[in-house]
């Protein structure tokens, strides 16, 4: 079934942090888009929004206020509530359809509202946006582009999404120049697996970057990756309340013409090391401790290596325990 949502949105609280850059200082001054950097940390946000949501979307898997604020979001827009929790990691804070202050159009096709499983996740899930507004900081946003959601067979078995040019921009006025800073999402995210045996998350995913001043580009980058990620529960009875995570795959950047190439590993993988840890009650603890919060992306132990194959420089984020993150970066 075809449901057409039109309404006006609030999304005070959209988040887009396109790079380093603060208020001060002239728009041609050569700021850098620390793409690579940025690019990682929004990779941790987007499988933690996925972790989080392992318990299933059944009333039994809500634990927190936010769990049911998510829940409620996604039963009022007609919206997976996994796929709700991705696009709020992703930087999109959709508010209840009706709320003031700018207009969205969210067509949604759940194709009947079929439940095969019978686990309270639709089975499949259509929807495209078309949203534009201003935020209480009197900066433009936008948030447009599709996505595709496919339940997997079976309670707590995973998921498959598809994204497409899902765009989130903000424009604001700096001095006498308008900046716009824009990031689109393509590609897929697959989830498979069960409590007991430990879950493999695939990830094929491009991330676009963009800085313009006066409608010209300043800089512009685009981080590609391919990752496979394994998540084994600590307990199967509680599977997205932290486990251990093994990382591997390659990305690539491509920024402002130059391309190098990256290749990422885990403490999990390294004898005698400790395995790399994500922590449910970590990532609500961390979240909104702002820049440092999306670097630990929920985990509280073991590091995460990203090599540049081009350069032989590298990124390597070390968690010491929930709140204590070190960072060694070259490039």
């Amino acid at each position: 079934m075809m449901k057409r949502y039109t309404g006006f949105m609030a999304l005070l609280a959209l988040v887009l942090v396109l790079a380093a850059c603060g208020t001060t200082g002239s728009p041609g001054d050569g700021e850098s888009l620390d793409a690579g950097q940025l690019a990682i940390e929004t990779n941790l946000n987007l499988d933690a929004a996925i972790f989080e949501d392992l318990d299933g979307a059944s009333a039994a898997a809500v634990q927190s206020v936010e769990d049911q604020e998510v829940a409620d979001l996604a039963g009022a827009w007609g919206l997976p509530t996994v796929a709700v929790r991705f696009l709020r990691a992703w930087g999109v804070r959709l508010p209840h359809p009706g709320d003031a202050e700018g207009s969205c159009t969210i067509n949604v096709d759940t194709h009947g509202y079929l439940d095969d499983d019978g686990d309270h996740v639709l089975d499949l899930v259509d929807a495209d946006f078309d949203c534009s507004g201003e935020t209480g900081e009197g900066r433009d946003f936008v948030v447009s582009g599709a996505f595709h959601f496919e339940d997997k067979v079976g309670p707590r078995t995973g998921f498959a999404m598809t994204l497409s040019d899902f765009t989130v921009s903000l424009t604001n006025a700096r001095g006498e120049h308008t900046v716009q800073r824009t990031r689109t999402l393509n590609g897929s995210v697959d989830v498979s697996g069960s409590p007991a045996e430990g879950y493999v998350l695939t990830k094929d995913l491009s991330i676009e970057f963009v800085v313009e001043v006066d409608g010209e580009v300043l800089h512009e980058a685009t981080w590609t990756s391919q990752k496979t990620k394994t998540y084994t529960p600590d307990d199967p009875d509680a599977p997205a309340a932290g486990g251990v995570v093994s990382i591997s795959g390659n990305a690539s950047l491509t920024r402002d013409g130059r391309t190098m190439e990256f290749q990422v590993s885990t403490s999990t993988d390294v004898a005698g090391e400790t395995p790399l840890h994500w922590s449910r009650d970590c990532w609500r603890a961390a979240r909104d401790a702002g820049r440092l919060g999306r670097k630990m992306g929920g985990y509280d132990a073991g590091w995460i290596l990203h090599e540049n194959l081009t350069t032989g420089d590298y990124t390597k984020i070390t968690y010491n325990g929930c709140g204590n993150v070190s960072v060694e970066k070259n490039f």
